[in-house]
């Protein structure tokens, strides 16, 4: 199943960890979700067998960490933080390490289907997961081995990864929405794969953000420079034209590529 065959299944992608293979199915040699998703149902399975009686929420906030975290080992890769790997779910599984938000995903995937409301939480910089309760909402670091996270450890996280150029606010703490959440995962991957000069894989990851946010204007701009750097002025020129009507020609950048292009 292709990305843009799960969207139509699934367009507000509930099935978040399936939806994460998909979102990057060009860097597996097997795209098929279902031996990653067997193995977070497995842990799944082992976890409900820990799951305190009587019911205590916070009690198994502390199991699905102790078991992921500890007993599963799974760790953020601060040594090769840059490693494509890192945002690839099978690979974050069979690895144990990986970024904030495919440990997120790992995690959120598992809570919930122990029945927890798990959310993602997308801090500018950093990625963390949550748990909604009726006391409010419970944050927890994935890549910092499930640590507890309030507004002051928010605050640090961000300033600390925006090097205090963007200020934190409470309300960076609200819930992401799943396909927001693929949607941040894929452009991880462009961003590292234009600094790096790699196009091939540039071209896919700037389809598969135009196929996560079609109405918005920046990833057909993004693919039309992806197709400049690659020599396919026509191509570019396409996805510029397109990027124009959804930004109500108020991009003047884009003007000038798209005159540059019609010069030649």
């Amino acid at each position: 199943m292709s990305l843009h065959e799960f969207l139509l299944r699934d367009p507000d992608c509930q099935q978040l960890a399936e939806g994460a293979i998909h979102a990057v199915s060009p860097l597996l040699d097997d795209p098929d979700p279902g031996p990653c998703l067997g193995v977070l149902e497995h842990w799944a399975d082992r976890l409900a067998g820990r799951m305190p009686l009587p019911w205590n929420r916070l009690e198994a906030l502390e199991a699905v960490n102790d078991y992921l975290f500890r007993h599963v080992g799974l760790r953020g890769d601060r040594e090769s933080y840059e490693d494509p790997r890192n945002a690839v779910l099978p690979l974050v599984i069979s690895r144990r390490r990986g970024l904030p938000i495919s440990l997120s995903i790992a995690w959120i995937d598992v809570a919930r289907r122990l029945g927890l409301d798990a959310v993602g939480i997308g801090l500018p910089g950093h990625f963390l997961a949550g748990l909604r309760t009726s006391e409010g909402l419970l944050c927890i670091d994935p890549f910092h081995g499930g640590r507890a996270v309030g507004e002051e450890e928010a605050a640090d996280l961000v300033f600390r990864a925006t090097s205090g150029r963007v200020q934190f606010k409470p309300d960076m703490l609200r819930p992401t929405s799943h396909r927001a959440i693929l949607t941040r995962l894929v452009r991880n991957l462009h961003l590292r794969f234009v600094k790096t000069e790699c196009w091939e894989e540039a071209l896919w990851t700037s389809t598969h953000l135009q196929l996560l946010e079609p109405e918005d204007s920046l990833p057909y701009k993004e693919r039309g420079m992806v197709h400049l750097h690659r020599g396919e002025a026509i191509k570019a020129m396409h996805d510029f034209r397109a990027a124009l009507d959804r930004s109500n020609g108020g991009d003047p950048e884009l003007v000038r590529w798209m005159e540059k292009l019609e010069r030649k």
